[in-house]
């Protein structure tokens, strides 16, 4: 039989930049490929996927334990791209690293709630984005987005990327999502880190305003801009 394979752009060890786990350190594996196509994303290579490698469980497995012993780093981050595109793969993956004692975190747009389901128990920590369609310049997710919250585990936190083109009516229904899903949810409010291209990040008033209608309704809201690319590293 054929190993299960999937298109991996990198593994790397590094320090989380971004949401609740802000400053730990972790083991990512990227994965190559994504369903959706935002403006202000900041992996656009493996978006494509265009210098991805194919790697079976074993392979990918052995790499990612290997900088666990190296690093000592208690905890993996399964990123992308979409990672839930690769849904069988992480099936046949997460157990493997929860048997080495490691967290597994999964870093996803939030859209994909039928593959999330198939994963039950897999998963220890998930960060799910909603995308505002003000700031991807993109569809609207809103019913994708509620689904896959639904859907979700307790230890889930959600995090909201703001451009200078992001509308308070879009926060405004973010916060409603995530107020339904579980009013004591961690929401983080990222303003974009500036990209060639074209990306901004939006004006402090509009932050403020953001921010203080989410903390309004919600009982866990930080506003956490992308920390990596202050400290250097990747």
């Amino acid at each position: 039989m054929k190993p299960l394979t999937a298109p991996i752009a990198e593994i790397f060890t590094s320090i989380q930049g971004e949401g609740l786990y802000c400053g730990q350190k972790q083991v990512f594996l990227r994965f190559a490929g994504c369903n959706l196509a935002c403006g202000y994303c900041d992996e656009p290579a493996a978006a494509k996927g265009a210098s991805a490698a194919e790697m079976s469980v074993k392979e990918a497995s052995a790499e990612v334990l290997r900088q666990v012993r190296e690093s000592r780093a208690r905890a993996v981050s399964l990123t992308g791209g979409e990672p839930l595109l690769h849904w069988k793969f992480i099936k046949a993956l997460a157990p493997l690293f929860k048997k080495a004692g490691l967290a597994v975190h999964l870093e996803t747009n939030g859209t994909l709630y039928r593959e999330l389901e198939k994963l039950k128990g897999l998963v220890t920590v998930i960060a799910a984005d909603i995308k505002l369609p003000s700031s991807t310049r993109g569809k609207a997710f809103w019913a994708e987005h509620a689904r896959f919250l639904a859907a979700a585990p307790e230890k889930t936190f959600v995090k909201v990327v703001l451009t200078s083109r992001s509308s308070l009516a879009d926060v405004k229904k973010a916060v409603a999502l995530a107020a339904g899903a579980r009013p004591d949810i961690p929401f983080f409010l990222q303003p974009a880190t500036a990209r060639r291209g074209g990306v901004k990040p939006p004006r402090g008033e509009f932050m403020e305003k953001a921010c203080c209608w989410a903390a309004a309704r919600l009982s866990r809201v930080k506003v956490l801009p992308q920390q990596h690319p202050v400290w250097g590293i990747k």
